[in-house]
Protein backbone atom coordinates (compact mmCIF):
# COMPACT_ATOMS: atom_id res chain seq x y z
CA UNK A 1 0.00 0.00 0.00
CA UNK A 2 1.48 3.33 -1.00
CA UNK A 3 0.84 6.67 0.66
CA UNK A 4 -1.89 7.75 -1.79
CA UNK A 5 -3.85 4.51 -1.40
CA UNK A 6 -3.45 4.73 2.39
CA UNK A 7 -4.83 8.29 2.39
CA UNK A 8 -7.68 7.18 0.14
CA UNK A 9 -8.50 4.18 2.35
CA UNK A 10 -8.57 6.40 5.44
CA UNK A 11 -10.94 8.80 3.66
CA UNK A 12 -8.94 11.85 4.66
CA UNK A 13 -10.19 15.24 3.58
CA UNK A 14 -7.97 17.40 1.37
CA UNK A 15 -6.50 19.32 4.28
CA UNK A 16 -5.60 16.14 6.22
CA UNK A 17 -4.18 14.48 3.11
CA UNK A 18 -2.05 17.54 2.35
CA UNK A 19 -0.74 17.63 5.93
CA UNK A 20 0.16 13.93 5.90
CA UNK A 21 1.92 14.30 2.55
CA UNK A 22 3.82 17.39 3.73
CA UNK A 23 4.97 15.56 6.85
CA UNK A 24 6.14 12.55 4.85
CA UNK A 25 7.87 14.77 2.29
CA UNK A 26 9.69 16.67 5.07
CA UNK A 27 10.97 13.36 6.40
CA UNK A 28 12.07 12.28 2.92
CA UNK A 29 13.88 15.59 2.35
CA UNK A 30 15.76 15.23 5.61
CA UNK A 31 16.78 11.75 4.43
CA UNK A 32 18.08 13.15 1.14
CA UNK A 33 20.28 15.57 3.05
CA UNK A 34 21.84 12.69 4.99
CA UNK A 35 22.20 10.08 2.27
CA UNK A 36 24.72 7.37 2.97
CA UNK A 37 27.39 7.64 0.32
CA UNK A 38 29.26 4.59 1.66
CA UNK A 39 26.48 2.11 0.94
CA UNK A 40 26.62 0.56 -2.55
CA UNK A 41 22.84 0.11 -2.50
CA UNK A 42 22.32 3.81 -1.79
CA UNK A 43 24.35 4.63 -4.89
CA UNK A 44 22.08 2.32 -6.93
CA UNK A 45 18.98 4.16 -5.82
CA UNK A 46 18.02 2.55 -2.51
CA UNK A 47 15.27 4.65 -0.97
CA UNK A 48 15.17 3.02 2.45
CA UNK A 49 14.87 5.83 4.98
CA UNK A 50 15.95 3.61 7.88
CA UNK A 51 19.38 2.66 6.60
CA UNK A 52 21.35 0.55 9.11
CA UNK A 53 24.51 2.38 8.03
CA UNK A 54 23.19 5.76 9.21
CA UNK A 55 24.19 6.77 12.71
CA UNK A 56 20.91 8.52 13.61
CA UNK A 57 17.73 6.93 12.32
CA UNK A 58 15.49 8.50 14.96
CA UNK A 59 14.12 11.13 12.55
CA UNK A 60 12.95 8.71 9.90
CA UNK A 61 9.93 6.53 9.31
CA UNK A 62 9.32 3.49 7.11
CA UNK A 63 6.18 2.20 5.38
CA UNK A 64 5.80 -1.48 4.50
CA UNK A 65 5.29 -0.60 0.82
CA UNK A 66 8.85 0.77 0.76
CA UNK A 67 11.81 -1.48 0.12
CA UNK A 68 13.58 -2.97 3.14
CA UNK A 69 17.36 -2.87 3.43
CA UNK A 70 18.81 -5.33 0.91
CA UNK A 71 22.47 -4.86 1.79
CA UNK A 72 23.78 -8.38 2.63
CA UNK A 73 26.06 -6.88 5.29
CA UNK A 74 22.91 -6.19 7.30
CA UNK A 75 20.98 -9.42 6.69
CA UNK A 76 21.11 -10.18 10.43
CA UNK A 77 20.25 -6.62 11.49
CA UNK A 78 17.01 -6.63 13.52
CA UNK A 79 15.68 -3.55 11.72
CA UNK A 80 16.21 -5.11 8.27
CA UNK A 81 14.70 -8.42 9.43
CA UNK A 82 11.61 -6.70 10.82
CA UNK A 83 11.23 -4.58 7.68
CA UNK A 84 11.18 -7.74 5.55
CA UNK A 85 8.63 -9.43 7.82
CA UNK A 86 6.36 -6.37 7.87
CA UNK A 87 6.61 -6.01 4.09
CA UNK A 88 5.35 -9.61 3.73
CA UNK A 89 2.38 -8.74 5.97
CA UNK A 90 1.75 -5.48 4.05
CA UNK A 91 1.22 -3.71 7.38
CA UNK A 92 -0.56 -0.35 7.07
CA UNK A 93 0.74 2.77 8.79
CA UNK A 94 4.32 3.77 9.39
CA UNK A 95 7.08 2.41 11.62
CA UNK A 96 9.80 4.33 13.42
CA UNK A 97 13.32 3.15 14.13
CA UNK A 98 12.41 2.54 17.79
CA UNK A 99 9.56 0.29 16.69
CA UNK A 100 11.69 -1.73 14.28
CA UNK A 101 14.82 -2.00 16.43
CA UNK A 102 13.46 -4.67 18.79
CA UNK A 103 12.26 -8.27 18.93
CA UNK A 104 8.48 -8.39 18.76
CA UNK A 105 5.91 -10.74 17.29
CA UNK A 106 4.90 -9.89 13.72
CA UNK A 107 1.74 -11.62 12.61
CA UNK A 108 -1.16 -11.06 10.24
CA UNK A 109 -3.12 -7.93 11.05
CA UNK A 110 -0.22 -5.98 12.55
CA UNK A 111 -0.43 -2.25 11.95
CA UNK A 112 1.97 0.64 12.29
CA UNK A 113 1.14 4.15 13.43
CA UNK A 114 -1.73 5.96 11.73
CA UNK A 115 -0.31 9.14 10.12
CA UNK A 116 -3.70 10.89 10.24
CA UNK A 117 -3.93 13.99 12.44
CA UNK A 118 -7.40 15.00 13.70
CA UNK A 119 -8.48 18.62 13.10
CA UNK A 120 -8.74 19.19 16.85
CA UNK A 121 -5.02 18.44 17.24
CA UNK A 122 -3.98 20.18 14.04
CA UNK A 123 -5.58 23.44 15.15
CA UNK A 124 -3.33 23.47 18.26
CA UNK A 125 -0.11 23.63 16.24
CA UNK A 126 3.01 21.61 15.47
CA UNK A 127 3.89 20.88 19.12
CA UNK A 128 0.52 19.20 19.60
CA UNK A 129 1.00 17.20 16.40
CA UNK A 130 4.48 16.07 17.50
CA UNK A 131 3.07 15.06 20.89
CA UNK A 132 0.30 13.08 19.17
CA UNK A 133 2.87 11.14 17.12
CA UNK A 134 5.04 10.50 20.22
CA UNK A 135 1.99 9.29 22.15
CA UNK A 136 0.98 7.00 19.29
CA UNK A 137 4.49 5.54 19.13
CA UNK A 138 4.53 4.97 22.89
CA UNK A 139 1.11 3.29 22.76
CA UNK A 140 2.30 1.07 19.88
CA UNK A 141 5.45 0.08 21.78
CA UNK A 142 3.36 -0.78 24.86
CA UNK A 143 0.93 -2.90 22.84
CA UNK A 144 3.77 -4.76 21.05
CA UNK A 145 6.11 -5.77 23.88
CA UNK A 146 9.62 -6.91 23.19
CA UNK A 147 10.03 -10.66 23.55
CA UNK A 148 13.01 -12.21 25.29
CA UNK A 149 15.32 -14.84 23.85
CA UNK A 150 13.84 -17.25 26.39
CA UNK A 151 10.33 -16.61 25.01
CA UNK A 152 11.60 -17.01 21.43
CA UNK A 153 13.11 -20.39 22.35
CA UNK A 154 9.92 -21.43 24.14
CA UNK A 155 7.81 -20.52 21.07
CA UNK A 156 10.24 -22.40 18.80
CA UNK A 157 10.04 -25.54 20.98
CA UNK A 158 6.25 -25.34 21.08
CA UNK A 159 6.11 -25.07 17.28
CA UNK A 160 8.43 -28.08 16.94
CA UNK A 161 6.21 -30.15 19.26
CA UNK A 162 3.18 -29.21 17.20
CA UNK A 163 4.98 -30.10 13.99
CA UNK A 164 6.06 -33.47 15.38
CA UNK A 165 2.54 -34.21 16.66
CA UNK A 166 1.08 -33.40 13.24
CA UNK A 167 3.65 -35.67 11.58
CA UNK A 168 2.75 -38.55 13.95
CA UNK A 169 -0.95 -37.96 13.34
CA UNK A 170 -0.50 -38.09 9.56
CA UNK A 171 1.63 -41.26 9.82
CA UNK A 172 -1.09 -42.93 11.93
CA UNK A 173 -3.73 -42.21 9.28
CA UNK A 174 -1.83 -44.05 6.52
Amino acid sequence: MNLDSFIESEELNDKEARQVKEYIESLKKSKEKQGNEECPYWKRGCNNQLCPMLKDNSKYIWYSDEDPCNNPEYKDNIVAINQKKLKKKNAPGYFTYNMLNRNFIIKRGIEGIDPDVPDSVESRGQKAIDKLYRDREEAWLNSHPEISNKQIEKNRNLAMKGSEALKRYKEGKK
